[in-house]
């Protein structure tokens, strides 16, 4: 398309429930929610899809897959983003297809090469940031002190030099494609974005980027399989510990000092469930949207009576809160009737 596109134009002109509708999943109203059967796989429970109406997206709690209105369509039209938006901004009357199965899916364990360039690219991004005025500037600006970025070894992919750092560590560059850190085309997946690595062992073996250009969709960017517990090395440590869902929450309560782990998203495998079992005081400091809320009411049954909800001081997520001046302070209050335990 010749003409930039007026995403929030188009979400506003096709609600995200008037959508689902079409595709003939009948929604009712829970709250502020509305809940329906996901068409994406075989749903002879309860109704597991959520739409948002406020921020126009949705998200299941079975398949773990969430959006907004486009990638809705997209997946289930199984079409480009184009085509997507054809379809929404069309006059025909999109007719809805038959539910997919999806496949078994069995997650392949990457292999010892690509783990290897998984942690060179952590180190190759962190040499960048410390060159990379625009990134710094922009981790500053959400708070993030120098000392945070190099504890915990923040980067930032300009687009450039990976292949060369890569090739020089004598790292196959296939591995690094089907790692997802390559596109198809061999450009780098992370170009223009903060990235934020997970730690194992002095090894990197996650990546999340974020853009630093306003309006560029998508602002997060993970590598590709399971999203990992971020911060889990250093909170197993604790005996409790504060679950968020950003890696920016993250990084906030890291800079306090406190316990943290992100989810990235509203998501939470059993796997994690089980590991996340161990801690003896659980604190869901999770975003103050309706995708928040209904995070921590799906999350917290599963916790047990470890699990408690934190409601943050007029402010959506910890990251907002850690730009407050006294924002720590703030924080602990919130803890509260557990204050004396986090502090």
């Amino acid at each position: 398309m010749d003409s930039p596109i007026d995403l929030e134009r188009l979400k506003r002109t096709h609600p995200m429930a008037d959508v689902a509708e079409r595709y003939g999943v009948a929604l009712r109203r829970q709250g502020r929610l509305l809940v329906g059967r996901c068409p994406f796989h075989p749903d002879g429970g309860r109704p597991n899809l959520y739409v948002y109406p406020e921020t126009s997206s949705f998200y299941c709690f079975r398949c773990a897959f969430g959006g907004d209105v486009i990638t809705f369509v997209r997946r289930l039209e199984g079409c480009s983003f184009g085509e997507a938006l054809a379809r929404l901004d069309g006059t025909t009357v999109v007719r809805r297809r038959a539910p997919r199965r999806s496949p078994p899916t069995t997650r392949r364990v990457p292999d010892a090469d690509e783990r290897a360039c998984v942690s060179a690219a952590a180190d190759f991004y962190h040499g960048q940031l410390l060159r990379s005025g625009g990134a710094l500037g922009y981790l500053n600006g959400r708070g993030i002190s120098p000392e945070t970025m190099r504890r915990c070894k923040l980067g930032y992919c300009s687009g450039r030099g990976l292949r060369d750092y890569l090739a020089w560590r004598r790292l196959p560059l296939g591995a690094a494609a089907r790692r997802g850190l390559l596109t198809r085309r061999g450009d780098e997946t992370f170009a223009g974005r903060v990235v934020i690595p997970e730690w194992r062992k002095g090894q990197a073996v996650w990546l999340m980027g974020r853009t630093i250009e306003d309006g560029s969709e998508p602002r997060y960017l993970g590598l590709r399989g399971h999203r990992p517990l971020v911060g889990w090395e250093d909170a197993c440590r604790s005996t409790w510990a504060v679950l968020v869902e950003g890696v920016f929450d993250w990084l906030t309560l890291r800079q306090w000092g406190l316990p943290a782990l992100a989810l990235s998203g509203t998501h939470v495998r059993p796997p994690a469930i089980a590991a996340l079992r161990r801690f003896r005081g659980l604190y869901l400091a999770l975003d103050g949207d309706d995708a928040g809320e209904a995070a921590a009411a799906a999350l917290c049954p599963l916790l047990g009576t470890a699990a408690h909800r934190v409601r943050l001081p007029g402010v959506k997520d910890v990251a907002e809160l850690g730009l407050r001046t006294g924002g720590r302070d703030l924080f602990l209050e919130a803890l509260q009737p557990w204050h004396a335990q986090a502090a």
